[in-house]
């Protein structure tokens, strides 16, 4: 029992964080335009977010991160994406895995769309359920732009910056519930903050939504992290987890 309100007050607190981006970070202002639905007026708030004690550090700039925490999808090799100068990792046309598997827990990305393309990329959670990364500025919420449970899940916001600039995903989500045969008795769910705007808000996956292709089966209580590369050259930095 202890346990378990423990867990709550962990939730609670990490969901203040995410709140807070919301409430200081950004004034969440959504305008229904000519049919299109944005968020609008961004404040600018201070990047890259600090991490909060207790957090698993994947990667916070530091080429030997890539390396000691990830591996390349496939090859198993050591994750060899290009770090520059400032911390940010440049994929190599590869995926990424994490090497450490999760359950419940909160998640927070940083990346930064490329000037030129439409800057698909996308964070899979468990290695199968992913939340779309692209450049979605001025496009209507469906369910291949940013923010979405890609294929299943439209935002209920566009929250995107402009490309160049960077951003933020800030990720609450529940693993799957197994039975004591190992069958799921409740889907995954999540809280999806971007740029401090709240996009999805506990909504269920209806399962695997494609990343988990190859190696990943099945639906577990756990899974590594997948940070796609293998489409345009999206850039990440300061990656870093809070097991629950």
């Amino acid at each position: 029992m202890r346990r378990r309100i423990w867990r709550w007050l962990q939730l609670a607190a990490l969901c203040g964080i995410a709140v807070g981006l919301a409430t200081v970070g950004h004034r969440a202002v959504v305008a229904a335009e000519g049919g299109q639905t944005t968020a609008s007026k961004p404040v600018a708030f201070a990047l890259p977010t600090k991490p909060p004690a207790g957090a698993v550090l994947l990667f916070t700039g530091k080429a030997q991160q890539l390396a000691d925490n990830w591996y390349q999808r496939y090859s198993k090799d050591p994750a060899a994406w290009t770090v520059d100068q400032d911390g940010a990792a440049t994929p190599n046309k590869h995926d990424i895995v994490s090497k450490q598997e999760f359950g419940d827990c909160y998640l927070h990305v940083e990346f930064q769309e490329p000037m030129q393309g439409g800057g698909n990329a996308g964070v899979g959670l468990q290695g199968r359920y992913e939340i779309q990364i692209l450049n979605s500025l001025g496009h209507q919420p469906e369910a291949h732009e940013c923010g979405a449970f890609y294929d299943q899940k439209a935002p209920m916001v566009i929250a995107s910056k402009p490309a160049g600039e960077w951003q933020t995903y800030d990720i609450i989500f529940r693993a799957p519930r197994l039975g004591p045969d190992g069958q799921v008795v409740e889907k995954p769910r999540a809280t999806v903050f971007q740029n401090g705007i709240l996009v999805q808000n506990n909504q269920e996956f209806l399962g695997p939504t494609g990343i988990q292709y190859g190696e990943l089966k099945g639906m577990p209580a756990t899974g590594p992290l997948i940070l796609q590369g293998d489409h345009d050259p999206v850039k990440y930095r300061n990656v870093w987890i809070v097991p629950m």
